[in-house]
């Protein structure tokens, strides 16, 4: 009996806020996502990550 493979798109599950907020492994990992993400919006990891990215990114301006 042979089994056949089928080539299905790559589901991106999308996540809320909360759900960034509750894996967050370190104390300062979830103060960024808590500063970055928008409530009542979804994201995939990849999001998130380029979200917090161009935050860093953008700097502090004094």
């Amino acid at each position: 009996m042979t089994q056949e493979t089928t080539n299905k798109p790559k589901q991106n599950n999308k996540f809320s806020k909360a759900a960034f907020l509750a894996s967050a492994l370190s104390t300062k990992e979830r103060l960024e996502y808590e500063v970055v993400l928008q409530e009542g919006m979804a994201y995939t990891k990849a999001e998130a990550e380029k979200a917090l990215a161009a935050w860093k990114k953008k700097g502090i301006e004094v």
